[in-house]
């Protein structure tokens, strides 16, 4: 009797822990803001630099109010789109030909190799030069750094596929379009989408960087003005609410992917 005993109490000290450890999860967040709060109203913080949550919490609520918030997500995410999508279909479409094609990869991704380690930002300047101010260099920048991410995390899929498969496909006729169809995107599907959420991290970091010179609108606008005007509070309304988008964009393309491709189940 005492070693089932002892297999009892192991496993409802087990499951008393992981209820534990799943409590502090939860709690561990607003228990770092507690010590924040806490911190800084007893001075043990510089408020200038570390304005309590509170009064985070309330700069927000007045940028809600006057709708400040509102049009700065929407001038970002508008910006994340346009750059995103397009970055991304180009990235796809380059990546298929040249994981399909060897001849045109020996010509063609030694200039991917090269031109990646590119900061992308320095490239800026230069869109500028050519588009102009505004939006328009903007959402090119933001296109040029998907595109290299999704194109070379999908160059890499294709040349994951067995060679045989390829060549079955190609012995029974199939044109290129067909093998892009029934055996290349099916087949890298998965790295497609390891390159979009990569790619969505870095869409948001270029996005800002570029708002922070380039734009008087957007999340990375607000960020910069309140820097210049040493008000700090609405600059972490901004980098939550970027936070928050992020991980909603993320979880979004994680939803995609379980519908594009139900054989792997949940993620």
């Amino acid at each position: 009797m005492t070693i089932p005993v002892r297999r009892g109490q192991l496993k409802q000290h087990g499951e008393s822990r992981l209820r534990w450890q799943r409590a502090l999860r939860l709690a561990s967040p607003f228990l770092l803001l507690l010590l924040w709060e806490a911190l800084s109203r007893f001075g043990l913080l510089d408020r200038r630099f570390f304005p309590p949550p509170s009064e985070v919490v309330w700069s927000a609520r007045l940028m809600v109010q006057d709708g400040s918030l509102a049009a700065a997500v929407l001038s970002s995410l508008r910006r994340l789109a346009i750059g995103y999508v397009s970055g991304a279909l180009l990235g796809v479409a380059v990546g298929l030909w040249l994981g399909l094609s060897s001849w045109s990869r020996a010509l063609f991704e030694p200039w991917l190799i090269v031109t990646y380690p590119v900061p992308k930002l320095a490239v800026y300047p230069l869109l500028v030069l050519i588009v102009g101010l505004g939006e328009a260099p903007i959402i090119l920048l933001l296109a040029i750094a998907i595109f290299y991410v999704v194109a070379i995390n999908l160059i890499a899929g294709v040349l994951a596929i067995r060679p045989v498969i390829l060549d079955v496909g190609r012995d029974c006729g199939a044109s290129f379009l067909q093998l892009v169809r029934t055996v290349a995107l099916p087949a890298s599907m998965p790295h497609i989408f390891t390159g979009l959420e990569i790619a969505m991290g870095i869409a948001y970091i270029v996005l800002i960087a570029a708002e922070f010179v380039g734009a008087k609108s957007g999340l990375g606008s607000i960020i910069w003005s309140s820097w210049q005007l040493f008000d700090v509070a609405p600059m972490y309304v901004a980098i939550v609410t970027i936070s928050v988008l992020g991980y909603v964009s993320v979880m979004l393309l994680r939803l995609a992917a379980g519908v594009m491709m139900p054989w792997r189940g949940p993620s």
